[in-house]
């Protein structure tokens, strides 16, 4: 897949298909928009999913709210989907003040010479998103491109799916349900760091990750989890938190235990799947009835993998 970031006046070889928005999370709707520019790939177009690229200071500031996906998450999912082309188009105020059909001509036309848009029935763009539907379609004639309408993915409740639903069943800790929206489990990517090694002396060794400010987390607690070391899908327990029952001040992170594995994991970026909401973070009285409850926690999990084993299949 070729990546096109950060730049402003991009330029490609040949006609292409195009879909445009903020992709976050890749969902259910997102990969039956991109489904669509492959149905024209034998007439010798190539396929471009086009997002806006953010400053990572806008979500340090809270004034953009988490990401279901990091920005090198996102990059991962689009080119397993076989994408040609990703453009991380920048969010500048130029950018943000730019009018529809300037935006069509210059970028879309000029720059991406795009023949095909996929698109939602409510996709907005341009100054004040004052771009719409009906705008692409008036253009297309002017500018000879085709423009595909498709129909919002719906769940399996019949609402329609979106980033913003995903973001709620999350918040919930209905991590069953986020997972059928997205349509792959939802996952933590990050380097495995040193943490306080306490772990290893209950006998249940675990990897410590420190997400990305931007990323978005589930609810505090215990998650039935399962992570992939050296091809393999292994099932763990993962807990998302700050570890109150330890002595000091833990930044908010995810802290892994992958039942039977041992192994030097440190440096390493690994992800870890969530696919159960088991319980709640909680302060315990003391490490003793910590170390109690962690037992339970792999033991649930490992009951919960017993009854969905198809869940570690590739």
């Amino acid at each position: 897949m070729r990546l096109i970031t950060g730049e402003t006046k991009i330029h490609t070889d040949c006609p292409t298909a195009v879909t445009l928005g903020k992709f976050d999370g890749v969902h259910k709707g997102h990969q039956k928009l991109i489904r669509e520019l492959f149905r024209d790939r034998d007439q010798g177009t190539q396929t471009v999913v086009f997002t806006f690229q953010r400053p990572p200071q806008a979500y340090v500031s809270g004034r953009t709210q988490p990401v279901l996906l990091t920005c090198e998450e996102k990059r991962r999912h689009i080119e397993r989907l076989g994408v040609d082309i990703l453009v991380e188009y920048p969010f500048t105020e130029e950018v943000c003040r730019m009018e529809p059909e300037a935006f069509v001509e210059e970028v879309l036309v000029k720059g991406l010479h795009e023949k095909k848009i996929a698109a939602g029935p409510d996709f907005r763009f341009g100054y004040q998103r004052r771009g719409d539907a009906e705008l692409l379609e008036r253009l297309s004639g002017k500018y000879g491109y085709r423009l595909i309408l498709i129909e919002k993915e719906k769940g399996p409740d019949g609402r329609e799916i979106s980033s913003s639903l995903i973001r709620e069943e999350l918040a919930a800790g209905n991590v069953g349900l986020a997972n059928r929206l997205l349509g792959y489990p939802f996952t933590v990517t990050g380097e495995v760091v040193h943490g306080n090694h306490l772990g290893r002396t209950f006998g249940m060794p675990t990897i410590n990750q420190l997400p990305r400010k931007e990323k978005l987390l589930p609810p505090n607690g215990v998650y039935a989890a399962a992570v992939e070391i050296d091809g393999k899908r292994l099932p763990a327990v993962a807990n998302v938190g700050c570890k109150p029952t330890i002595a000091g001040a833990y930044p908010r992170g995810v802290e892994t235990y992958v039942f039977g594995f041992e192994g030097d994991l440190y440096g390493r970026v690994l992800d870890v799947e969530l696919f159960c909401f088991q319980r709640p973070e909680k302060k315990f009285p003391s490490v003793e009835e910590l170390k109690a409850q962690l037992a339970r926690d792999a033991a649930r999990g490992r009951q919960f993998f017993e009854e969905h084993p198809e869940l570690l299949k590739k």
